[in-house]
């Protein structure tokens, strides 16, 4: 007898929520009892064919006000695999509190065919009027969300409002003292010589310097928990926001203004004011505007995994704008070049791309079956590419940065090859979208999928390569070794093959080779080891090479022509620098940790 709809076997996940961290320490807690009572829920719904996974999704001290948390995420990862047949929650609240976030949630429920059960309230999505009581109670949940969040803000503007901070650790300079703020001496010195050097020496990376080689250290505070934070060398956004905080000209912030603190001013209104005109005149656009509508700097790196930021460059009195890899001194340190592509031209190439896979219909109806979307749904949203790809095209500059940092997590370039990464959850959106107003993404959603479609295009947008490869180092007067003749008269024998080859391009292989005295193969070996890497060359001559090359191996190997290829073949290493520390404020500032440079 074949079994019904109604008891067919369903793969039961349990997802579980709490909002805080109490007591998430103990054996048994909140986490723990929502489970076993779902657990017991679906042994109850056996005869129906329910399964308990033994997958455990918990997601502790996370808010439901969202769904970035990351048993969710992994939870939605799974019905994407298909691996989940029905959820099952204590009470709907735990998995959202949010009306929107719900709806968006059981549309990819709905998707994959997976149903949806509260325990505590007794019903399922599986038929209408179990929906519209869920909608119901998100409703009531969303509203009672609301009213925490204001009643918790008009809390916080209440202390704001009559001099005191709401919690938290208390800033440097200050401790609490029966729930006030009270001036830590030893540490407000400290605060006066930051804005002191600041003032007087007017940059960021100069008073950095000056608290790193005071060997100036974080204040040691005590968190709720028993726990110590702080007392180690002050990082650059400690002294940052020291100097940006009006809490030590007795001002608290708030979300529009200052308010008058009740505590004890560090500094006077006068160097607080001198700094903020200081600072005004020191504030620059980030590496993504620069005052351009230049749109790629978030979502572009090389192969190499470095950041691509927008750069200004002027040649011959002319600007231009261009898309380098950063300095990360990892790269420095392998000799690697940095990336460089004019921001226009690499943009045309992103643009005309995108647009080309948005009106291909059999590379776009590949996409969205990675998405799982197939049958009529499928079919309807393939005949969208052609308008979407015209929406491309007519995007406004200024808002093609927010359209493609949704629809594109990602952008490598290669030299001869650009990748683009795009984000399907998104995609789907952009070609439902009518086109009115701006398109904006939802990045809320974006943890609840990882699927993503690669473009590849085969094209070189990368400015050639403007400073040598060349690498090799000098002689290390403290290694003395004697070198191996052997190999120094193969060396020998190479250059003096090729200068014959120079000197008479009437003569064939065959003429040349019996010209030297040697056969044509081993006259066409020697040609090749003029092809040697510097560095390995140079450590023959020196002596400093492998043991286990000698000349029988050198002369009988098939030379690749790529150096890092013959560097592995011989046994040599990756030729590597040292990269002095760079003071630079807010990129690569001064290692943690790095005894060195406190002075």
């Amino acid at each position: 007898m074949s079994d019904s709809p109604s008891n067919s076997p369903k793969r039961c996940a349990i997802y579980t929520r709490k909002s805080t961290n109490s007591r998430l320490e103990h054996e048994v807690n909140s986490l723990t009892t929502q489970h076993e009572i779902c657990s017991a829920y679906i042994t109850s719904q056996r005869y129906r064919g329910w399964t308990a996974l033994s997958q455990h999704y918990d997601d502790g001290g996370h808010s439901g006000s969202g769904v970035e948390r990351p048993a969710l995420a992994e939870l939605m990862h799974d019905i994407e695999a298909g691996e989940i047949d029905t959820v099952v929650v204590y009470k709907i609240d735990r998995l959202t509190r949010s009306l929107n976030d719900f709806v968006r949630l059981i549309e990819m429920f709905d998707r994959r065919g997976v149903g949806l059960v509260s325990v505590s309230q007794a019903f399922d999505t599986a038929d209408s009027m179990g929906r519209m009581i869920l909608n119901v109670l998100l409703t009531f949940s969303q509203f009672e969300r609301e009213l925490i969040a204001d009643r918790v803000r008009d809390s916080i503007r209440a202390r704001k409002r009559h001099g005191r901070i709401h919690g938290g650790l208390a800033p440097f300079g200050y401790d609490y003292r029966n729930g006030a703020l009270e001036v830590v001496e030893a540490e407000s010195e400290i605060v006066r010589f930051i804005y002191t050097e600041f003032l007087s020496k007017g940059t960021y990376t100069a008073v950095m310097t000056a608290v790193r080689e005071a060997g100036f250290c974080s204040s040691l505070k005590a968190a709720r928990k028993g726990t110590w934070r702080g007392g180690k060398p002050m990082s650059a956004g400690t002294v940052y926001n020291i100097l940006r905080n009006p809490i030590y000209v007795g001002e608290i912030r708030g979300h529009d203004r200052t308010w008058p603190g009740l505590h004890v001013p560090i500094i006077d209104r006068a160097t607080w004011d001198a700094a903020c005109a200081l600072a005004a005149k020191r504030k620059r656009k980030g590496p993504a505007a620069l005052g351009t509508d230049h749109f790629l700097a978030g979502i572009l790196w090389d192969d190499l995994g470095r950041h691509m930021l927008l750069d200004v460059n002027s040649v011959d009195g002319r600007q231009y704008n261009f898309y380098t890899s950063s300095n990360a001194q990892w790269s420095q340190a392998e000799y690697r070049r940095a990336y460089r592509s004019r921001a226009d031209r690499l943009e045309a190439v992103v643009l005309a791309a995108f647009s080309a896979f948005l009106a291909d219909r059999g590379q776009l109806r590949s996409s969205l079956r990675m998405y799982g979307l197939f049958g009529k749904e499928l079919d309807r949203l393939s005949t969208t590419g052609g308008a979407a790809a015209d929406r491309i095209a007519n995007t406004a500059p200024d808002r093609r940065e927010a359209l493609f940092a949704a629809l594109l997590s990602r952008i490598e370039v290669a030299p001869d090859e650009l990748t683009m990464h795009v984000r399907l959850i998104e995609l789907r959106r952009f070609l439902e979208w009518e086109g009115q107003g701006a398109f904006v993404g939802r990045p809320a959603e974006w943890p609840t999928s990882k699927a993503r479609y690669a473009i590849d295009v085969p094209v070189s947008v990368i400015a050639a390569e403007r400073w040598p490869a060349f690498v090799v180092q000098p002689r290390d007067a403290e290694v003395a070794r004697k070198p191996n003749k052997q190999l120094v008269i193969l060396l020998r024998s190479a250059r003096a093959a090729q200068a014959l080859f120079d000197a008479n391009r009437e003569l064939d292989l065959i003429g040349l080779a019996h010209r030297f005295g040697r056969t044509p193969g081993y006259f066409a070996r020697l040609i090749r080891l003029n092809y040697l890497a510097p560095d390995i060359v140079a450590a023959i001559v020196d002596g400093t090479h492998p043991h286990s090359l000698d000349r029988k191996t050198l002369a009988s190997a098939h030379i690749p022509l790529d150096w890092a290829v013959q560097r592995r073949m011989f046994g040599f290493p990756e030729p590597r620098r040292p990269v002095p520390p760079r003071n630079l404020f807010g990129r690569g500032l001064w290692p943690a940790g790095n005894s060195d440079l406190l002075g």
